[in-house]
């Protein structure tokens, strides 16, 4: 109920890069502008960079006094405003051992709850004034990345390495947590001499990884978006589930239809 009465209010306010959980909108939609911004750096003959961001548990620790300021700038309604955060203020744990004991009683401080319908909407009013980049941004919920395609490599890096500043320093007032060791950078480019370099890309005085077929969204993306590591790894996958398929339906083995 809450959440059919604050998406159109919460949604027109949303800015068109952030995709996740929206009405028409799905996973498919980023990938595909992802690639296609891609292709049209291939087309401009430019070098072209990518850095997919991890959060880490960036629904259990999202703020909630930050959370209550954001709701407050995008829906009108305070007594909404106000039922909502009391929602979330309300929320306690207990651990339970194998062997059975138990600790105290625990109040969440901070976080949404996982699985709940209203949580990736709450998230996405918690980040949706992620500050202007110019590297291009796409997002879905809490899965981010930037693209930027550039004249020459060091111009790419630099481009990337500002805007990783400025997200790292926005993720860090609103107390949410940039994984460095998970957040990956790659290239792309139809040259292999020119795809073999890799971008010097750190966080917080932190290198981060270098992939050379990072995934975004579940799609493997290589240098040239050919797919095919992608395609390999889908046919592996349904190799093994037909041939676990074949065994539970053969007929020359188990118990005797009479």
């Amino acid at each position: 109920m809450i959440h059919s009465r604050i998406e159109p209010v919460v949604d027109s306010q949303l800015p068109k890069e952030q995709a996740g959980f929206r009405r028409g909108r799905s996973t498919v939609d980023q990938v595909t502008l992802l690639t296609q911004d891609l292709e049209d750096s291939f087309q401009a003959k430019a070098k072209a960079g990518v850095v997919l961001l991890d959060l880490t548990a960036a629904y259990d620790t999202v703020w909630h006094r930050g959370l209550h300021l954001k709701l407050l700038r995008t829906i009108p309604d305070r007594h909404m405003v106000n039922f909502i955060m009391e929602m979330l203020s309300n929320r306690s744990f207990i651990l339970q051992t194998s062997d059975g004991q138990r600790s105290r009683l625990r109040r969440l401080r901070n976080g949404v709850p996982q699985g709940s319908v209203l949580s990736p909407m709450l998230f996405n009013i918690y980040i949706f004034d992620l500050p202007v980049t110019t590297s291009r941004r796409y997002g879905y919920a809490d899965d981010l990345a930037i693209m930027l395609h550039q004249p020459t490599w060091k111009a790419v890096e630099e481009g990337l390495n500002q805007d990783m500043d400025v997200l790292a320093a926005y993720l860090r007032s609103w107390r949410l947590q940039l994984s460095t060791g998970k957040t990956v950078s790659a290239v792309f480019h139809l040259c292999n001499r020119e795809a073999r370099r890799e971008l010097e890309i750190s966080v917080e005085n932190k290198p981060l990884e270098f992939q050379q077929a990072p995934k975004y969204l579940g799609v493997r993306l290589d240098r040239t978006l050919s797919y095919k590591q992608h395609l390999d790894e889908v046919r592996a996958k349904v190799t093994a589930r037909v041939s676990l398929i074949r065994r539970l339906a053969g007929t020359t083995w188990g118990a005797s239809a009479k």
